[in-house]
């Protein structure tokens, strides 16, 4: 595989790649505003309950006091000055020679003593736009004038500097400028290599005009580019989805699809180049390929750690396992508390996972429960959430990823004798927790090792190992019942075993069946507080608030604020096929030459690329008139996201990637949701069931895909979910016209949620208990595998 070297300089100056990854890889909904989780790890590690030092990395950061410790940091920081102000001065000397790799040494160093600069981002920039310039203009005078021959390492410095320019224009929203150097790297990528293999003779028959998806490097000297191409291809769809490109969305989504098909190992085993969260959110990756994304990324974690048999964890295979019943009402009284530890890099103010989780833990029965939280972060957070967390756990700890390897972080939890380790992340992050999660495996190896020779327990103790449970953070299966043994999912999003759709192989794992909703959250006790200014208190309210957003008093408001990416073509026009229908409609019975008051579609803005890619759409397909249908909202603070919501009168859900956090803001605020849930045939028979194969058909096999129904039935409005999109079309406009029935909606909607299971936290805990009571009281191994558990609320 090519090793992209100027990409992973810019990841690690400016972590341009890997902003974009987490943003769109987290289960965030966007309109509330949160930073990149990589940030956490930009400053000194700080332990509550472990004296550690700092990481050297972060040993510059400390700063003395007393002794002229104030006057050394001053004048450190004038030399620091001097010294940057002079390597600003040489790079931008460097760039005006056009000698781009002394440009890039420099500004290097300059990175080194103000990683914020501004000006040295934008030099950064420029010098790569010069590395691409000089490079292209190589390229093509091989190309167009057969002059000297480009060799192999050349173009793979154009294709990597391309990759590194498109990774910064991403991190500017830039996205029609990161599309064209991704495009044109696969392309320019594509044209060397097809001459080449023409050079060669490997295969007369192919053409230097062979497009991407043609060209198979398979059992040629140049397979080692295939990853780097299906990356580059991986990267172009993203990007486009970011800012809602869909000018070639089936087209590319096919071809992403059809390289990681066609790309498996002679195992099965698929290539590492799409992340899991990706694979689960684009609507091109079926179910199966899913599921061997993140069998592949377990795959990584064990090897992260030299495991042996790794091969045997690529290729786990599904087993059907046995059920077994339990119901939170008899639950036997426990002789020792059962000790669970919650860990995650997300307990923070910043992430929803802190906001939804924030009063969970209050609710764990302390007779029989001791509950302990790690949070994998360098940095101490002092938000109100966490506060609240840290209030309501045992023992809270903060666990230093920069000063610790992935094996003493789980040590560290395992000297804490706990029963159970739930983690809430998976793969929505780095790939630090699975590493963490996978060291159970070695240990248990070691142990077994130590034991059959008579000595003692790897971690110091004769105690089993602490059962894994994966929860919340990666909607999806973790690919590994060596590395999890449960997650925690429901009914309605995973079928049980004898479901007629196939689902429930796709997972290794046990699972948990709770029996409302699987995703809790602590609305009811966060919103709505005296003086918060959340819930709208009357009419007048909220058409002051509506006035400010610039929306008409009475105008029927369709709102998705979910990410964009989430948003694919077919949906949408769905969705301005039936406004176009409810403004007819409105038009026909109003004498409002304005329209001002016609119902209208709220999208959440994420760049002016993708507000200006959908109102082209409109306009071209639906007319000018239609385009002042559309208004949008741009990103928010939490409380201001949850307060706008009131303007809104029904919400989209996005059938390909449902709403998570935003299902429950909407709605705990009264908002109805209108969500697919579709009809379908088996997932493992049937891959046809995709939109880059119909581009009128989203499959609802993924669990992300099956969330909003999951919601709306434990909210007791379950007649929202539609099983296709003519169902779900007609019930947008029923919604707009039809008064007496959404208004009906509506209020059973609002008198459900102070009862319904959805918002009932403290009972969701308790069924939670009891499946952990039957966890501990089972004793399982590898060889006597855990049965699923069926949590039951009569």
């Amino acid at each position: 595989m090519i090793v992209v070297q100027t990409t992973m300089i810019w990841l690690a100056l400016f972590r341009c790649v890997g902003a974009f990854i987490t943003a769109a890889n987290n289960p965030v909904d966007a309109s509330i505003l949160c930073h990149c989780r990589g940030s956490s790890f930009l400053h000194p590690s700080r332990n509550h309950h472990a004296s550690r030092p700092s990481s050297s990395l972060f040993a510059t950061a400390t700063t003395t006091r007393g002794g002229g410790g104030d006057d050394n940091n001053a004048s450190a920081e004038t030399s620091n000055n001097q010294k940057l102000e002079s390597l600003v001065d040489k790079a931008q000397h460097h760039l005006r020679e056009k000698d781009a790799d002394q440009a890039f040494a420099t500004l290097a160093q300059a990175y080194g003593i103000d990683p914020t600069s501004t000006t040295i981002a934008a030099l950064f920039e420029s010098c790569l736009g010069l590395k691409v310039e000089l490079a292209e203009e190589s390229f093509y005078k091989w190309k167009n004038t057969a002059g000297n021959a480009l060799s192999e390492a050349e173009l793979t410095n154009l294709f990597q500097d391309r990759i590194g320019l498109s990774s910064l224009f991403i991190d500017k929203e830039e996205y029609d400028e990161a599309g064209i150097q991704l495009r044109k790297a696969i392309e320019e990528a594509n044209y060397w290599l097809s001459y080449s293999l023409q050079l060669s003779d490997n295969t007369s028959s192919t053409s230097t005009t062979t497009t991407p998806a043609q060209l198979d490097l398979t059992n040629t000297q140049f397979a080692h580019w295939q990853p780097s191409i299906n990356r580059a291809q991986y990267l172009l769809y993203r990007t486009n989805a970011a800012c809602c490109q869909w000018d070639t969305y089936f087209k590319d989504g096919h071809q992403l699809s059809q390289s990681l098909s066609h790309n498996l190992s002679p195992s099965g085993h698929v290539q590492r180049i799409l992340h899991p969260f990706d694979a689960l959110k684009f609507p091109c990756i079926s179910l199966e390929l899913a599921s061997k994304i993140a069998q592949s990324y377990a795959a990584r974690a064990m090897e992260s750690h030299g495991l042996v048999d790794v091969e045997a964890a690529k290729n786990e295979q599904y087993q059907r396992r046995p059920t077994v019943t339990v119901n939170r009402k008899e639950l036997p009284k426990q002789e020792q508390k059962i000790r669970i530890g919650y860990i995650s890099p997300d307990f923070t103010s910043r992430h929803p996972l802190a906001f939804l989780m924030q009063h969970v833990f209050q609710y764990h029965d302390k007779s029989q429960f001791s509950v302990h939280i790690y949070s994998l972060s360098s940095k101490v957070d002092d938000g109100p959430e966490v506060q609240a967390i840290q209030e309501s756990c045992d023992q809270f700890t903060y666990l230093s990823p920069s000063a610790m390897s992935p094996m003493e972080l789980y040590q560290q939890m395992v000297q804490d004798e706990l029963d159970i380790i739930v983690d809430l992340c998976g793969y929505a992050g780095t790939s630090i927790m699975a590493e963490i999660m996978a060291s159970r495996y070695l240990l248990q190896q070691m142990n077994d090792k130590n034991s059959s020779a008579g000595g003692n327990e790897a971690d110091g103790s004769t105690r089993l190992l602490p059962i894994h449970v994966s929860y919340m953070g990666f909607p999806g299966s973790v690919g590994s019942s060596r590395i999890w043994d449960y997650s925690i999912f429901d009914q309605v999003v995973i079928p049980p075993n004898n479901d007629e759709y196939g689902i429930r192989e796709h997972y290794n794992e046990a699972l948990v069946y709770m029996p409302h909703c699987y995703f809790v959250n602590s609305h009811k006790t966060v919103l709505g507080k005296e003086g918060d200014g959340i819930i709208l208190a009357n009419e007048e309210e909220r058409i002051q608030l509506r006035s400010k957003y610039g929306i008409h008093p009475t105008a029927f408001v369709y709102c998705c604020h979910s990410r964009p990416d989430k948003i694919d073509p077919s949906t949408f026009r769905t969705w301005i096929r039936a406004l176009s229908t409810a403004r007819s409609e409105y038009f026909a019975k109003h004498s409002d030459s304005s329209g001002s008051g016609a119902p209208i579609l709220w999208l959440l803005r994420s760049g002016k690329e993708m507000e200006q890619n959908l109102r082209q759409l409109v306009r071209k397909e639906f007319g000018e008139r239609m385009e002042d249908a559309l208004l949008f909202a741009d990103v928010s603070e939490r409380n201001e996201h949850l307060r706008r919501l009131g303007c809104a009168d029904v919400f989209l859900d996005t059938p390909a990637y449902n709403a998570h956090t935003l299902g429950c803001d909407a709605l705990y605020l009264g908002l109805p949701m209108i969500s697919l849930l579709r009809s379908s045939t088996r997932a493992s028979e049937n891959q046809a069931n995709s939109i880059c194969d119909d581009q009128s058909t989203i499959a609802t096999d993924k669990l992300a895909s099956r969330v909003g129904a999951s919601l709306l039935r434990a909210a007791e409005v379950d007649d929202l979910v539609y099983p296709n999109m003519s169902d779900y079309e007609d019930a947008m406009v029923k919604c707009a016209i039809n008064t007496k029935w959404f208004e009906s909606i509506r209020k059973r909607l609002r008198l459900s949620v102070p009862v319904s299971p959805l918002f009932d936290t403290e009972r969701w805990v308790r069924n939670l208990e009891a499946s952990f009571v039957q966890m501990k009281s089972m004793n399982c191994d590898q060889t006597n595998a855990f049965p699923d558990i069926i949590v039951t609320d009569p």
